[in-house]
């Protein structure tokens, strides 16, 4: 069982005896059409005669390797968080789409006990991690989410019971930026997406760069966090 669209659609490639850009072209091209990831593989496999049940994606493996990254270290972490923030502002090919970045914000808020600097990993090492976690917070969305032309739309049927609340997360945010809205990612206050500054509301953005970068990270993710959209709140975590 895979871990990631494209060794999915590796799989499925060699399989068919079909080179991986025909077959990531095809995906693609059905999923603009609403077609949800797993669905289009499925009846690309069918269609070359391959038993269908093969192809799977354990989101819930995905979600366990991805705590683990972000639980190696705080620098890693934060320096991670930094890069994605910058890309989901970013345009053309270099962005992190949103539902993605949702569904790693959602994460993130579980994450309270990442070491701090237990070691001084190369840029290369970070850069890597980095591009793991946008492989796996992208294959994430693409199962746990109902997907249209217009783009997410509903909790998927493939999305496990334990991952639905991040689903109808990723499903609400989404929507509200279709709208032209935010939630802050540190007060989880929903605003203009106009009147953000780096993700944030224009207060918090105040209030924050006045303060240091780890200082700024522990607002963001620190264990009394109640924003980005979480529903419940666990009055005896400690």
């Amino acid at each position: 069982m895979s871990l990631t669209a494209r060794d999915l659609l590796q799989r499925l490639a060699n399989d068919a005896g079909l080179p991986y850009h025909t077959i990531a072209r095809k995906v693609n091209r059905m999923m603009a059409k609403g077609m949800g990831l797993l669905e289009s593989i499925r009846d690309i496999a069918e269609e070359h005669g391959l038993k269908e049940n093969k192809y799977r994606i354990d989101v819930e493996k995905i979600v366990q390797e991805a705590e683990q990254i972000l639980r190696e270290d705080y620098t890693q972490t934060l320096m991670i968080s930094a890069v994605l923030g910058q890309m989901v502002e970013a345009r053309g090919r270099e962005k992190f789409p949103a539902p993605a970045f949702f569904a790693f914000i959602e994460m993130l808020s579980r994450i309270s006990d990442a070491r701090r600097d237990t070691k001084s990993e190369s840029s290369t090492e970070i850069e890597d991690r980095t591009t793991r976690i946008i492989e796996l917070m992208t294959t994430l969305v693409s199962v746990l989410c109902e997907w249209s032309e217009k783009g997410v739309v509903g909790v998927a049927d493939d999305c496990p019971e334990s991952l639905k609340e991040m689903a109808r997360v990723v499903f609400r945010k989404t929507k509200l930026l279709q709208g032209g809205l935010w939630t802050c990612i540190s007060c989880g206050d929903i605003v203009n997406v106009k009147e953000t500054r780096a993700l944030m509301c224009n207060n918090c953005d105040s209030r924050i760069s006045r303060s240091d970068i780890h200082e700024r990270f522990d607002q963001m993710s620190g264990r009394n966090r109640i924003g980005y959209g979480r529903t419940t709140i666990d009055e005896n975590e400690d």
